[in-house]
């Protein structure tokens, strides 16, 4: 249950207001001096209960000139939501800034656009169908009324209790409320809502191809086709034939291409002569003959010329050991070069045909500036239509969004009539709190119109749902403000019986304007005797006493069955002592 506790101020600025279950007035009475009791304070009460629940809209208010005097002060409301026990406390110098306690514990410091969405939480837990924590605003807006609000509001259209919203998505938020499963108009809404967006670009597009091209929409379709055409023949035609590179950037390859062959010839003609070299290197030259040695040493001793044969023989034998194994060296560092050496030849083959490529591309790239010429002017043309032409890919692409959508929103009505019976029980209850209200409040007998509350669930396309109800006679002002009124209690109530976390108050500032007077007593004293039989539910007015208290003159044949007394929070007057804030604010 969310119900209101208390409404203070810190700092000081007025009393404690503390709301009790039932019937809760704010009243305004006339002082001996008969001024107008307009612009006394009512409406600020609620508009301060109503920044305490983070509305949007009194900030403009509460933030004016007028209201400068607030500057330092802080407001609080107290209240139950969920079993839990929440204050918010709010000043007026940072319009985002609350401070949030749980269950007396330590205030939090919020930015007024987060609380909702924690709140929104809170609210939710349990509703059954589609639902929101970012509602805890619009539905709030329901349950608190002020005199501004409440004169905006039409009686040929009962649901439009707050402004900017669409009649299904009033719809969505008023069924979650009397727990009508709202899931199937919620689809709807979305679906007509996107088709009618995908139907708007549509006829955007439209205009826009019309002003720019001056065609047709099919004669536009045709030159789109007829250009692409063209240039698939032309790019058929010229598949061996690249023309992204222009004269100097060929002549720039053709020089880098002369360097690195040039490079690389010189780097050939290096390994040729390394490889020269190793060849040469393989002819191993043993120029000693130990023979010849010996001999000639024979002459001289023949024992020496013995010693000198057998040091020559090892010397030429290690000289052979040295000669084979540099020639396995030798060997392998030939193969080596021969290697890099074919290489370089198969390198300086590739680049020289490359050149001759570049060559000849040279040779015909002036053949083909006509050829090429006229695809660049193709491909211009191709480019200027290009963003034109993607109109005609997106009127494609929304043209079956839009039958996909037309088919969801006619599937989406289907449901809602096939299960209009599951319907029936909730909307006869309501039907019952409704013709319960109207006949404890108005003479019934005496009128020539029956009053009905009526929720209709039909296959039309574009309003598949229609809710509509009527009150007895009445004067013409009247009458509208007692269908608003009616409405909205038989909302509330059926809100209330269902037992949800939904706001057991309903505040309404200013609404007894224009209604009868013996309609008036009527309607407070069933309220009052429907609210104790609720429980814990509470309904807080603000009244003046001219509307409900009424000189013998009038001959009003009818009294209040309770003491005002004991249902009223607060008293103002009009004079500066006994205004709420000590100030008129007109």
């Amino acid at each position: 249950m969310f119900k209101l506790i208390a409404l203070s101020s810190p700092s000081g600025l007025f009393k404690d207001i503390v709301f009790r279950d039932g019937l809760n007035i704010i009243l305004g009475r006339y002082s001996r001096s008969g001024k107008d009791i307009n612009g006394i304070g009512k409406t600020t009460i609620i508009n301060l209960i109503d920044y305490c629940l983070l509305a949007d809209g009194v900030k403009s208010e509460l933030f004016k000139e007028k209201y400068d005097f607030l500057r330092h002060e802080r407001i609080r409301l107290d209240f139950m939501l969920g079993g839990k026990k929440y204050s918010i406390e709010r000043g007026f110098e940072d319009k985002k800034k609350v401070f949030f306690t749980t269950n007396g514990e330590d205030a939090k410091e919020f930015i007024d656009s987060d609380l909702r969405l924690i709140l929104g939480s809170e609210m939710g837990k349990g509703q059954a169908g589609i639902y929101e924590p970012i509602w805890f605003r619009t539905l709030m807006s329901f349950f608190v009324q002020n005199d501004h609000n409440f004169l905006q509001r039409d009686a040929t259209n009962v649901l439009k209790f707050t402004i900017g919203k669409r009649q299904p998505e009033l719809f969505t938020y008023i069924f979650l409320i009397l727990g009508i499963d709202n899931s199937l108009i919620w689809d709807f809404d979305n679906s007509s809502v996107e088709l009618k967006r995908l139907r708007a670009d549509q006829t955007r597009i439209n205009k826009q191809i019309v002003e720019q091209t001056g065609k047709s929409i099919e004669d536009f379709r045709g030159e789109c086709d007829s250009v692409a055409r063209k240039i698939d023949k032309l790019e058929e035609g010229l598949d061996n034939y690249q023309f992204d590179d222009n004269s100097a950037a060929l002549e720039d390859k053709l020089q880098a291409l002369s360097e690195q062959i040039s490079g690389l010839n010189k780097k050939y003609i290096y390994l040729v002569s390394k490889h020269r070299d190793i060849q040469e290197s393989l002819q191993i030259d043993v120029d000693v003959d130990p023979d010849e040695v010996s001999g000639f040493y024979s002459e001289i001793h023949s024992e020496f010329s013995s010693f000198i044969r057998k040091s020559l023989n090892e010397v030429i034998e290690f000289r052979k050991e040295i000669a084979t194994n540099r020639r396995k060296f030798l060997k392998e560092r030939e193969a080596q070069y021969q290697g890099q050496l074919s290489e370089i030849k198969n390198k300086l083959i590739s680049l020289e045909a490359e050149r001759s490529r570049i060559f000849k591309m040279l040779d015909e790239k002036s053949a083909f500036d006509a050829l090429k010429s006229a695809y660049t002017n193709l491909i211009e043309e191709k480019a200027h239509l290009s963003s034109q032409f993607s109109y005609i890919e997106q009127l494609d692409h929304i043209e079956e969004s839009i039958a996909s959508k037309k088919s969801l929103v006619s599937s989406t009505v289907a449901k809602l009539v096939a299960k209009k019976n599951e319907n029936i029980q909730t909307v006869d209850e309501i039907k019952s709190i409704f013709l319960d209200l109207v006949e404890g409040s108005v003479d019934i007998d005496s009128s020539d119109v029956s009053p009905y509350f009526n929720i209709e669930f039909k296959s039309i396309q574009n309003s598949p749902i229609k809710l509509s109800l009527e009150v007895p006679r009445g004067s013409s002002l009247g009458k509208g403000r007692f269908k608003i009124l009616a409405f909205d209690l038989t909302v509330f109530i059926t809100s209330v019986l269902r037992k949800t976390e939904f706001p057991s108050f309903l505040i309404h500032d200013g609404v007894f304007h224009a209604i009868a007077h013996k309609t008036r007593i009527k309607f407070l004293n069933y309220i009052n005797s429907k609210l104790g039989e609720l429980g814990g539910a509470q309904y807080i007015i603000t009244v003046n006493e001219d509307e409900i208290i009424f000189p013998e003159s009038e001959g009003v044949s009818i009294d209040l069955d309770f003491k005002l007394e004991d249902k009223t929070l607060i008293t103002l007057e009009d004079n500066p002592d006994h205004m709420f804030l000590g100030k008129e604010f007109g």
